[in-house]
This record gives C-alpha cells, sequence and structure tokens, in this order.
C-alpha cells in the first residue's frame, strides 16, 4: 500500500510549497555521520575544533559556524540559497526560515541524544551540516531530528547567512542563539546594538520552542549580560573577515593581547588592514596589522592598567578606498596585583605581617 503521507509531500511539492530539496552530498568533513578524535577528555573535529567546550580558542562558540560557508559550505548554506530565491520579501524569507527549524528540530539534551563510544555527551556541539543531514534523515522517515540550543542557532546562522542576512551567534549564559540584522523588521521586542558601528537593529532569532516569535528576545536575556560574535554575509563587502581570534582572552596587567583574522578579498585587493582599539570606552586607537601569511593578518594591543576594559574592531582598506568592518570584541584586563588577584594578595600580605610581628614579639 502506498505511504499517504508520502503522496501528501509530493502533493504539496507540485504545489510549489517550499521543502528543502533533498541532495546526493556529503556535509563537511567529507562523510555522515562525521567522525571525531579523542584527545584527553574532549571530542575534536577534523578542524581542530572540541565538540565538548564552547570556550577557549578550540572552543565550538563560534568555530563550527565557519565549517559550514565559504569551501565548506553544503546542505545548511544551500538551503538558505533555495530560501532567498523562493522569498524575495526579506520578511518571509526570516520568517519561513524560523518556522523550518522549529518544526523540523525537537529539543534534546546532549546527554540523552549524543554518545561517544557508549558514553553519554553531558555537553555537545552539531555544526550546521551535521544536524541539516540529521533533518534530511528525519524527513525521509516522516520524523523530527534533536538538538539543543547550539545546535539549531548554528543551523539557523548558516542558513540566514546562506539567504544573504548578516548574523551573530549569542553567548549567553548557559544559553546559545542567534541574532540577525533585521532593522526594519515591524515585530521585535527588543532591537540589539552590538558595537559593531551600526546601531540598533540585530533581533533574537529564539529557535529552541516552536512557538517563538522571529525577533523576540526571551525575558531571561533582555538585560543584555551576552556576548555576540559578528559575521557579515559578504553583501556589498569589499573584504570577508573572519576567524578572529585574541589571546590571552583574560590579560593581566600590562599584558600584550595578540590579535589574528583571516581576511578574504572579495571585490578589491588588501591596501592594509588596521587594529582599532579603544581604552573604558575612550579615545580610538590604530595599529596596522601585519600580513603572516597570504590571509591572516596580526596585531597586537598594548598591555593595559588592571581593570580596564578594551574593546576592538578590525577595519580593512582596499587599494581603491573601499573598507570593511569586522564586530567588535571585548575583553577586561584581570583586576590583579603581580598576577594574584587582590583578596588573595592583601590576605597573603596580612599573613605575613602577622607571622613578622608574631616572631618579633
Amino acid at each position: 500500500m502506498k505511504n499517504p503521507w508520502k503522496a501528501c509531500f509530493l502533493v504539496l511539492f507540485a504545489l510549489g510549497v517550499f521543502i528543502p530539496s533533498l541532495v546526493d552530498a556529503y556535509p563537511s568533513g567529507g562523510s555522515f555521520p562525521p567522525t571525531f578524535e579523542k584527545h584527553g577528555d574532549f571530542w575534536y573535529d577534523s578542524w581542530g575544533i572540541t565538540r565538548n567546550s564552547y570556550a577557549g580558542q578550540n572552543g565550538y562558540l563560534p568555530n563550527i559556524f565557519y565549517e559550514t560557508i565559504g569551501d565548506n559550505s553544503d546542505l545548511a548554506y544551500k538551503w538558505g540559497r533555495e530560501f532567498q530565491q523562493q522569498y524575495t520579501s526579506r520578511l518571509e524569507r526570516a520568517q519561513a526560515i524560523l518556522r523550518f527549524v522549529q518544526q523540523r528540530v525537537v529539543y534534546g539534551y546532549d546527554e540523552d541524544t549524543v554518545f561517544m563510544e557508549g558514553e553519554a555527551q553531558v555537553e555537545w556541539a552539531w555544526n550546521g551540516d551535521e544536524m541539516a543531514y540529521m533533518i534530511q534523515r528525519s524527513m525521509d522517515n516522516l520524523g523530527t531530528a534533536r538538538g539543543d540550543c547550539e545546535d539549531v542557532a548554528f543551523l539557523c546562522a548558516t542558513m540566514y547567512y546562506g539567504a544573504g542576512f548578516d548574523v551573530a551567534i549569542v553567548e549567553a549564559p548557559s544559553h546559545c542563539a542567534l541574532l540577525i540584522w533585521f532593522p526594519e523588521y515591524p515585530d521585535a521586542n527588543i532591537y540589539w546594538k552590538i558595537h559593531d558601528g551600526r546601531g540598533f537593529g540585530w533581533i533574537w532569532v529564539e529557535a529552541t520552542g516552536r512557538n517563538n516569535d522571529l525577533g523576540w528576545t526571551p525575558p531571561s536575556f533582555s538585560d543584555g549580560d551576552f556576548t555576540a560574535y559578528p559575521i557579515e554575509s559578504g553583501g556589498g563587502n569589499a573584504f570577508l573577515i573572519e576567524y578572529v581570534s585574541y589571546n590571552p582572552q583574560e590579560p593581566s596587567s600590562g599584558e600584550v593581547v595578540n590579535v589574528d583574522a583571516k581576511v578574504t578579498p572579495l571585490t578589491s585587493q588588501v591596501r592594509n588592514a588596521t587594529l582599532i582599539y579603544y581604552v573604558d570606552g575612550g579615545k580610538e586607537e590604530g595599529i596596522e596589522m601585519i600580513s603572516v601569511d597570504e590571509s591572516l593578518y596580526r596585531g597586537s594591543i598594548p598591555g593595559q592598567d588592571r581593570g580596564s576594559e578594551v574593546e576592538f574592531h578590525i577595519q580593512v582598506f582596499g587599494v581603491g578606498g573601499e573598507s570593511t568592518s569586522s564586530g567588535s570584541y571585548v575583553y577586561a584586563v584581570k583586576d590583579s596585583i603581580f598576577g594574584v588577584e587582590p583578596l588573595l594578595f592583601y590576605v597573603g600580605v596580612g599573613l605575613v605581617l602577622i607571622i613578622v610581628v608574631a616572631a618579633i614579639v
């Protein structure tokens, strides 16, 4: 007997209802399911990114987003392009992408859904293509895929990026989500500014619940206590600025911070790249970055006093006067004395004084 649901699917497709096409391809990494290697307590993918931790230079946030765009783009990016072709209205396109992900992914905790060598993974992140292929397989079986907040955030990020939106990965307390640049959107409850030089106009994309509207920021995050990692779509930009990293991420007083970035020419050749930074919201300072190889640029922010907050971004200038700016990044200089937390330092000094006084008496 023919499957009536499959027949319904074919009718909807014939009527022109958009459903991402099923393709014969592999996700980034060359195989599905993907392969990983364990080093110590963490599992790493073929890009050297750990899937068990969001933090640090090798953490998945926002690094695994870059595994599904550019030369690595595959199914999730392709879906985004198809949404762009299907919906000429940015409003309809943005809403349709969110609806699709909400309808195709059911929330599932990592420890209940991800097992490596038979061991449940308390923390795990899938990239956008891995989630897309899980969805594709679930569609074949008339089911749904499972993922948690970072999984749907990276899937949405790749699809929105492919559909022509500038995106920003959100790192919030115990949560991961997405912002898209959409200042003309009429129904957001909050319009965010993330210090990328464009003002208010980023809206929240919350795909973890099936009834969450586009532009709705959950009350738990309305205080703005989160970090946003913006990635521009490249539309209209002369350069693509990727893989921005800085080390150390929590410098001590007087410690130099090294900043690296990959710069890819889109419509012009690079004349120079400038590392622009502000200390405690003060005067703009600029340092010319050095070209380390064909695409990697590096600059160093001088050491600052303890307790200082440093905000920086990268501005790339082309030979014809074109320029592209990265998003902004912020770090705080440790409030330490000789590399020790002030409370511990003064407690230590106090103990030494007590010992000295006791010895004298």
